[in-house]
């Protein structure tokens, strides 16, 4: 949950642009259906975000969530290690897929640890987040009744998670403006439109790189 209304809805927004891509990405035609598998993550993965953004999300159980994103943590690891080619439009296919793995692993972190980082931003900010519920919640902000201090270690991986996805984002970002710049350039000279493949690869690259940014975000908002 953000406290910040205007970042709640800044990030809502993003990940309903990234899920409405994704869904779009997961319904073409030619699409192979590994590709079409790991679209369908990233759309799920982009709905739960909004959902975590927002009190409300606390009402969605916990442990599906866990065992869904470590499933595909580890499918994006074995697309990894077996150097599998991908649709998305990043240049390596290898750093493509640890990238989607290491951000299923985040999600699966943010799940499992935000009931202590929430609980230790309200013990530090006067108590004005919403109730975490010290009773039987079963939600991602169902807090463990006899914690109330954030460990440090928790703090500092939730850290490191979120600087490392940030700054992951702009080789995506990157990516996405060269390959539409390349493809306006080869438009112009053969006075043709831009190939439409290129296009989509630029924005495929831009909705990752979007999703990242928002994941980092939303675990500095949790801090």
């Amino acid at each position: 949950m953000v406290e910040s209304l205007l970042l709640s809805w800044v990030l809502t927004v993003l990940f309903a642009v990234t899920a409405a891509w994704c869904a779009y990405s997961a319904t073409r035609p030619a699409l192979l259906p590994r590709d079409r598998l790991s679209s369908v993550s990233h759309l799920v993965m982009s709905l739960l975000m909004i959902a975590m953004v927002w009190p409300w999300g606390m009402s969605v159980p916990a442990t599906p969530q866990i065992v869904l994103f470590a499933a595909t943590a580890l499918w994006f690891a074995a697309l990894t290690v077996l150097r599998t080619p991908c649709a998305h439009g990043y240049g390596s296919p290898r750093l493509a897929h640890s990238h989607h793995a290491v951000m299923s692993a985040a999600m699966v972190w943010m799940i499992a640890t935000m009931p202590l980082l929430m609980l230790g931003a309200s013990d530090s900010g006067g108590g004005h987040h919403h109730s975490m519920g010290t009773g039987g919640g079963s939600g991602v902000l169902a807090a463990p009744a006899a914690a109330d201090t954030t460990p440090g270690a928790v703090v500092a991986i939730s850290a490191v998670l979120a600087a490392f996805l940030v700054l992951s984002s702009t080789a995506w970002i990157s990516t996405a403006v060269d390959t539409a710049r390349h493809a306006l350039d080869a438009a112009d000279t053969t006075g043709a439109p831009a190939d439409p493949d290129a296009t989509r690869r630029a924005l495929d690259s831009a909705c990752h790189g979007a999703m990242s940014i928002g994941m980092g975000a939303m675990l500095f908002a949790m801090l």
